[in-house]
C-alpha cells in the first residue's frame, strides 16, 4: 500500500505525475532500492535556509554530518545553532535529509518527525548503503 492509499477516505487528492514520482521515490527508499532523491525540489525559505537546505543534500546516504559540520559547509562556522533552526524549518523531511543531521556528541537531537522516526531513517541508510 502507498501514501496516497493510506490517505482517509474523502480526502481530495490531486494525483499529479510529480506526486506520482515522489510517492514511487519515498516507497523505493523505505525499501532501500533509492539512495538519491530526482524531484524538482523548490521550498520556499530565507537565503539561509536555502544553503542549509542545499547542504543537507550534500551528504551522502548512510553517512551523518553535525550541525558545526553543516556550518561550515556553508562558510559560517558560529552557525550551527541557526542551523539547527533551519534543519527544523525544513518543508520537505526525508527529501531534504535533515535526519541526517546529529550533535556533535554523535547523539541523535531534534527532529519535526520525533527522534524515533529519526534512528529508523538512519537505520534504514545504515542498512543499505552498501546495496
Amino acid at each position: 500500500m502507498n501514501f496516497i492509499e493510506k490517505m482517509p477516505k474523502g480526502t481530495n487528492i490531486n494525483e499529479t505525475v510529480l506526486l506520482k514520482g515522489a510517492n514511487r521515490q519515498l516507497q523505493e527508499y523505505f525499501s532501500g532500492k533509492r539512495k538519491v532523491f530526482d524531484l524538482p525540489l523548490a521550498p520556499s525559505g530565507t537565503e539561509f535556509q536555502q544553503k542549509v537546505w542545499h547542504a543537507l543534500r550534500e551528504i551522502p546516504y548512510g553517512k551523518t554530518n553535525s550541525y558545526k559540520d553543516i556550518a561550515k559547509n556553508i562558510g559560517n562556522i558560529k552557525a550551527a545553532r541557526a542551523v539547527g533552526m533551519a534543519n527544523n524549518k525544513n518543508p520537505i523531511l526525508i527529501f531534504i535529509p535533515c535526519h541526517r543531521v546529529i550533535g556533535s556528541n554523535g547523539k541523535l537531537v531534534g527532529y519535526a518527525g520525533g527522534l524515533d522516526v529519526k534512528e529508523k531513517l538512519l537505520n534504514i541508510e545504515k542498512e543499505n548503503r552498501n546495496n
